[in-house]
């Protein structure tokens, strides 16, 4: 009986431990693939490069979101052609390839982030949402942080829906080995 409550029971302590969140859009690609099924830790601090599942309050779209972190709090967020500009400064990038992503004609590069983090972006030749490839510059109000998709021209983030609140963080993302 022991062992069949164990075995019971377990599997529900381990999961309440280990939250998970499953990719429904390709927003990250090409670092994080529709399906892919994310484990979540605590957030004790977060920076840039950091990849977060937030309550998404978007009609009609998913519940969870899950972007990475561009901004901080103070900082001065706007993109140029889809490439992403903090305090005034690009974040530089490096071309990798060209590739074809759902039909869409995209070119691969390796973007720093202000702290030196390295990241794989994916930049739509054609952008599918022109008015997310350029914006104005956001200040990122206290207690709020900037999130924008790896995969530049199809993803719903901070560009179009503004900043996420710190609150509205359930936690950080960790790729499963």
């Amino acid at each position: 009986m022991k062992k069949l409550l164990y075995l019971l029971v377990m599997p529900l302590i381990l999961a309440a431990c280990n939250p998970k969140v499953e990719l429904t859009s390709a927003g990250m690609y090409p670092n994080y693939q529709v399906g892919e099924i994310v484990n979540l830790i605590p957030v004790d601090s977060l920076t840039y490069g950091d990849v977060i599942a937030y309550h998404s309050y978007i009609p009609g779209f998913q519940e969870r979101a899950f972007k990475r972190i561009v901004g901080l709090p103070g900082d001065t967020v706007r993109f140029q052609d889809q490439q992403c500009i903090v305090n005034g400064k690009k974040c530089e990038w490096v071309f990798i390839r060209k590739l074809l992503y759902e039909e869409d004609e995209c070119e691969e590069y390796c973007e720093s982030l202000p702290n030196g983090m390295k990241v794989n972006i994916c930049k739509s030749v054609v952008p599918i949402d022109s008015a997310t490839a350029t914006t104005t510059a956001v200040v990122v109000p206290a207690g709020s942080y900037f999130v924008a998709g790896d995969y530049r021209g199809g993803s719903i983030d901070s560009r179009s829906q503004g900043c996420v609140a710190a609150d509205s963080i359930i936690g950080k993302g960790v790729k499963r080995k």
